[in-house]
């Protein structure tokens, strides 16, 4: 997922959901009474939520903030329309590395959040420790949201046994969330967390719907994010949207007048924080 421009313009549901569960969390972060406060942002994408909503929640004297993305595009894209302060920047970091992370991050962070970036990491295990690994040795929490269920999974597995697609597809199950079609993946998680050494865990599943109005809406969301896209030549994408919107028909998501397209989809809202012991003592 590299089209910057294209996701910051369509990332609709993304910003509403974000805005809202800061806003809800805000008082269960562990804030410093000095304001001193470090927080790292993982999958900034093009830096639009970082601005609008993490930026403002921070105590005007934070210590740093930093934005994060695995995409070296929208690193780019994010240091230059959001370098507005020099308390602020933008690296790129694979939050599931199996490498040692880099020293200047490595416990450095008293916050850790991520809006729909987890939901692609397979390695749920490795991406909390090294979140776990980000934030301070003697403390810090993190506030984390995962698309547990959306449509547009089905989407990708239907087009993954055409075969059209299913050479272009053939590691489709690496761009579903791995709590898809489980049960009770908020327990699951919450484990993990558990195990990884986070304390004061809360896991909640939230069901809800976003209507997007018309299909272009709907394509340039879908376009920002498929990670298939560049491996399909571009004379066939026509091709490839009309399948895609043929299921679109089939899972009953169009309105009778075309004119909406409703949404449902699943999210897990999961706050915890740091309990060093538990974890450092097994270093």
């Amino acid at each position: 997922m590299h089209r910057a421009a294209l996701y910051q313009r369509a990332n609709v549901l993304q910003r509403r959901d974000a805005e809202q569960i800061l806003k809800e969390y805000s008082n269960s972060l562990q804030w410093h009474l000095d304001g001193q406060d470090s927080l790292i942002d993982i999958g900034s994408g093009p830096g639009d939520v970082f601005k609008d909503f993490i930026y403002p929640l921070m105590p005007s004297n934070f210590g740093k903030l930093v934005g994060s993305d695995i995409s070296p595009q929208m690193c780019k894209h994010a240091l230059k329309a959001f370098k507005f302060d020099e308390r602020c920047d933008f690296r790129i970091l694979d939050i599931a590395t199996e490498e040692e992370l880099p020293n200047d991050l490595k416990g450095q962070f008293d916050h850790v959040t991520s809006f729909y970036c987890l939901n692609w990491v397979q390695n749920q295990r490795k991406a909390l420790e090294n979140i776990y690994q980000l934030l301070r040795p003697e403390s810090g929490d993190c506030l984390l949201v995962i698309l547990i269920d959306n449509p547009i999974y089905e989407i990708y597995l239907s087009l993954s046994k055409s075969p059209k697609w299913s050479s272009y597809m053939a590691d489709v199950k690496r761009f579903i969330c791995p709590f898809y079609r489980t049960e009770k993946p908020q327990e699951k998680f919450a484990a993990l967390l558990k195990e990884t050494g986070f304390s004061h865990i809360k896991t909640e599943l939230r069901h809800n719907a976003y209507d997007f109005k018309g299909v272009d809406t709907v394509k340039d969301n879908a376009e920002a994010i498929c990670p298939f896209l560049d491996r399909i030549p571009s004379q066939r994408h026509p091709e490839f949207w009309q399948d895609f919107f043929k299921i679109v028909v089939d899972l009953k998501l169009q309105d009778d007048t075309g004119d909406k397209i409703t949404v449902p989809y699943t999210a897990m809202v999961a706050y915890a924080r740091k309990s060093p012991q538990l974890f450092d003592n097994n270093n």
